[in-house]
């Protein structure tokens, strides 16, 4: 049978209803395939947020590059890696201490060189690089982070209250809070941010990671001397460091 015009005309129609339905479901698809990607690019967006978030509470290092009074005299001051920095960067002698401050023998260490230390400093020659790890009781952990709260926010207050948390130190201390170490660390004269920071156990993760990198470094107790990159089998201590540290800045 032929077709008639009025076959032709329903024909067309049919083509343009179905040409019709098959762009509109090519246009839904693009819609939905659009959606899915914002979707999936807002829920990275927060990831990253919340992730950098979490990291900037606890995992983060403390910043610091600044000046401090040492004996009198005006040093850099500065926080890297997994040190602070006392001292010139480019130091004759260049002295790297891993220190617990829960460790009975770095107690007896910084008692007998704190002086010392600071009047190599002060003379401008030598550099020391704290690395606070922990590796005996948590007070290493909880002093580590206190100090590093002073060192990014009180940065003057530093030398003394490094001293003074290995002072510190002793049974009925060792289980000492955040709490506790704020309220010392007020006693010490720390500004507010410090006395915050600390209150939040903020730089925790840093001596944790610090504890991990020790390893790497070489570390397997503390305290643990490096001068200029050579690992001291026997820590020297008093007139023996001296000594080491004059002739090097000598030569």
């Amino acid at each position: 049978m032929a077709d008639t015009p009025t076959d032709r005309r329903q024909q067309v129609r049919l083509r343009q209803q179905q040409e019709a339905s098959a762009a509109k479901r090519r246009r839904l698809i693009r819609q939905l395939v659009l959606v899915g990607a914002l979707v999936l690019v807002v829920a990275a967006m927060i990831g990253t947020a919340v992730f950098f978030g979490l990291r900037g509470q606890s995992g983060t290092a403390p910043q610091a590059n600044t000046t401090v009074t040492v004996d009198n005299v005006s040093v850099p001051f500065v926080v890297e890696g997994t040190a602070v920095r006392i001292g010139p960067a480019d130091a004759k002698a260049k002295i790297d201490l891993w220190v617990d401050y829960s460790c009975p023998h770095c107690q007896e260490f910084e008692a007998a060189n704190d002086q010392l230390l600071n009047q190599l400093v002060a003379a401008g020659d030598t550099s020391v690089s704290y690395h606070n790890i922990q590796i005996v009781t948590d007070y290493g952990t909880q002093a580590g982070s206190a100090g590093a709260c002073v060192a990014a926010n009180d940065a003057e207050k530093w030398v003394d209250v490094n001293a003074a948390l290995y002072a510190n130190h002793s049974a009925d201390t060792d289980g000492w809070g955040a709490a506790q170490f704020a309220d010392f660390a007020a006693q010490h004269g720390v500004n507010s941010a410090a006395q915050t920071c600390i209150q939040n156990s903020k730089y925790t993760d840093w001596i944790t990671a610090n504890t991990t990198a020790s390893a790497a470094a070489g570390v397997s107790g503390t305290p643990t001397m490096f001068i200029n990159g050579e690992k001291q089998e026997q820590t020297p201590s008093g007139d023996a460091l001296k000594a080491k540290v004059d002739q090097i800045v000598a030569s």
